[in-house]
């Protein structure tokens, strides 16, 4: 899938960003990052995000810190910052 699609013309476009820009401060300040904090953040089910999340890691916007750990702890990719800065120039 194209980031366009996933950033730009999809209906959950808008929110993907926002939680890919809350991973990001979360790495920011060194404090991890999990599920439950980024529903809570975001307003949304904890059902609503991990659809995003789950659709962000498999695209590889979004990496799991401690793969197999619970919480599992989320961080920004390479590709996932990249995006994050396409957002900023605008």
């Amino acid at each position: 899938m194209s980031k366009f699609i996933l950033f730009y013309w999809s209906k959950g476009a808008e929110m993907r960003v926002k939680i890919l820009n809350e991973i990001q401060r979360c790495e920011r300040q060194e404090k991890p990052c999990y599920l439950n904090q980024l529903a809570e953040k975001m307003g949304l089910s904890h059902v609503a995000v991990k659809k995003h999340l789950d659709l962000l890691i498999e695209e590889g916007y979004v990496k799991e810190l401690n793969a197999g750990g619970k919480p599992i702890y989320l961080g920004p990719t390479r590709s996932g910052s990249d995006v994050l800065a396409e957002f900023r120039k605008k």
